[in-house]
Order: C-alpha cells, then sequence, then structure tokens
C-alpha cells in the first residue's frame, strides 16, 4: 500500500467511525478522542486530517456530490419547470434518506459557506450545477428570463434549503415535498404576478 493509498484510507476509516457514532450518540455527545479509538488512531492523527469533528460532516457531504450529478443527469429532457421540480425532489429524497446526519451536515455546510469567502463549498457546488442547468436551457430556447442563471440558481437552493431548515423536523416526506412545489410555483410564476391573480 502506497503511503497516498494508506491515508484515504484513514481518512475513509475515521468517517466511517465517526459516521457510526454520531448514529449511535447523536453528534454532541461525540468526542474527537471517541472518534481516534475507534479508528485505532491517536487524537493528533483525527487532527491530521480534520481540524474539528465537524468538518467530517462537511466531508461526507463532499461525498455526495457524484449523487447530485446523477441526479442532474437524471433529468437532461422534458420541460424546464418539470426538470426543475424532479431534482429538488430526488435532492428532497436524498436527504430525507439521511436526515439525521444531513441535518446536522446542512448546518455545517451553511456555517462553512459564510466563513469561505471565495472558497468552494457545498453549497456552492449545488448552485453552480443549478447555474449550468439554467444556462444550458436559455441557450437551447427552452427559458428566457431577465435575470442571470446565477440568481435563479441561487433562489432555486434557497428555496430546497429553506424546506429542509425550516420543515424537516415538523412535517412528514409527502408534506415537505407539497411545501416545495409550492414555493416553486410561486417562484416560477413570478411574486407580482401571484399578487396581482390574488388581488382580482
Amino acid at each position: 500500500m502506497t503511503r497516498e493509498e494508506k491515508k484515504k484510507k484513514i481518512k475513509a476509516d475515521i468517517t466511517r467511525n465517526a459516521i457510526a457514532l454520531f448514529k449511535e450518540k447523536g453528534f454532541d455527545q461525540v468526542t474527537v478522542e471517541e472518534i481516534a479509538l475507534r479508528s485505532d488512531i491517536a487524537k493528533g492523527t483525527f487532527f491530521n486530517y480534520f481540524s474539528k469533528k465537524e468538518h467530517v460532516l462537511l466531508h461526507m457531504a463532499d461525498s455526495y456530490l457524484p449523487l447530485m450529478g446523477q441526479i442532474f443527469g437524471r433529468h437532461r429532457t422534458g420541460p424546464v419547470r418539470a426538470r426543475i421540480e424532479c431534482i429538488l425532489s430526488d435532492l428532497l429524497d436524498l436527504y430525507l434518506q439521511y436526515a439525521d446526519l444531513l441535518r446536522i451536515t446542512l448546518v455545517e455546510s451553511i456555517r462553512a459557506s459564510l466563513a469561505a469567502g471565495d472558497e468552494e463549498t457545498n453549497i456552492s457546488r449545488l448552485r453552480s450545477a443549478f447555474s449550468a442547468f439554467l444556462e444550458d436551457a436559455q441557450t437551447a430556447g427552452e427559458i428566457r428570463t431577465r435575470a442571470n442563471a446565477d440568481d435563479c440558481a441561487a433562489l432555486l437552493v434557497g428555496l430546497l434549503f429553506q424546506t429542509l431548515i425550516l420543515y424537516s423536523s415538523r412535517l412528514d416526506a409527502p408534506e415537505m415535498r407539497r411545501m416545495l412545489v409550492r414555493q416553486l410555483d410561486l417562484a416560477w410564476e413570478g411574486i407580482a404576478d401571484a399578487t396581482v391573480e390574488k388581488n382580482l
């Protein structure tokens, strides 16, 4: 085993053991010492790979990036609005499969994004994926909009994250999906148009 392979194995072991402990005891109850002990490494070795236990969660979120790519790849044809709804629904499903851990990961991703500046984060990668999707749709003449793709992508990511943050502890999966679709409908139609309709 090369040195690089050994480092990858240690990082994977730390991640796997940390996640197992988070599931068993809850994130707040797990210490770095426990993760190191379960991983059969010294505490100092843990810090060679992660500066704090929260970064294990961010690394775990990074491991979902190929799945995110697959989700966008699955929805390449059909009306743009329907494709966006399918992508958001699939992302919601992915979150709900691992809700306990991903709820904590979501908080850490937001913190990392706020502190990152120009550095790429899980949130900025999702936004970039939506932006590329929307740019492709604009280039193909499938949508026309005065707003640029980045701003529209930020709105879509915001809809998803608001649903995850505000509703994941109170609503079941079907209701969360309905809430997300209602908000997407409002964003898609435009707040001003929806307001005019309501006042008629």
